[in-house]
């Protein structure tokens, strides 16, 4: 299973740039299981991954981490990675 992790928070400017992308890949991919991650609401878990900047989008899949994208990347980028 393909899983996208996908750091954020509310108030960072470039997230927002990239949430209506990433949700756009989820919606035309049913079977990549995406996750929003509000950085402030967890920030135990962006610690464990190692978060220090966002946004971050961490490509799993099976579990396994295959991609980390810090920054907004193009729409190809994620989906080639998620292939």
């Amino acid at each position: 299973m393909t899983t996208i992790k996908h750091y954020s928070a509310n108030w960072c400017v470039p997230c927002k740039s990239l949430k209506p992308i990433m949700q756009e890949i989820a919606s035309q991919n049913p079977s990549v299981n995406y996750q929003l991650i509000d950085v402030d609401q967890n920030q135990s878990e962006a610690q464990a991954m190692g978060i220090r900047s966002i946004p971050v989008v961490i490509v799993m899949k099976d579990g396994v981490e295959t991609n980390r994208f810090v920054g907004i990347q193009s729409k190809a980028v994620y989906e080639q990675a998620i292939k």
